[in-house]
């Protein structure tokens, strides 16, 4: 597969942990040992309680389509057009919701509350970005 054309991601101290962990295929985020609240993007601080103590803990599939966008636009040469940009949140960690591309079905067939399992892509400068592949069957559910 090929690496999505774009601009690489700004590495910092707080999103670091989340770039090593997707590089080893892991989707990690934010948890705060103190309060149990959990988050991303990685910010390097509780949402919830403002400590500073955040840890990183593993998401495992499925996730379910929150929303979804499909574009048409060719932004870049390189850009394969139609894609769709769908926008997961994980059963059992409320405030997460993770973009990514979604692959294993046209972007038509894309719906609310469809089922994906977590996986990643090249991205822009050689990093692994959290792409999710959809189930078999799982189009077209509603919530």
């Amino acid at each position: 597969m090929n690496a999505i054309p774009g601009i690489p991601p700004m590495v910092t101290e707080e999103t670091e942990p989340f770039w090593v962990g997707a590089a080893a295929g892991r989707l990690l985020v934010e948890h705060c040992p103190a309060c149990g609240a959990d988050s991303f993007p990685p910010r390097g601080i509780c949402r919830r309680c403002r400590r500073r103590a955040a840890e990183f803990v593993e998401i495992t599939g499925p996730g379910i389509v929150y929303s979804f966008t499909v574009n048409y636009q060719r932004w870049l040469p390189e850009l394969e057009v139609p894609y769709a940009i769908v926008l997961v949140e994980f059963p059992g960690r409320p405030g997460v919701r993770i973009p990514g591309r979604v692959r294993g079905c046209a972007p038509e067939e894309v719906a609310i509350g469809m089922r994906v399992e977590v996986g990643f892509e090249p991205g822009p400068g050689g990093y692994a970005v959290p792409s999710f592949l959809a189930r078999d069957g799982s189009t077209g559910v509603t919530r």
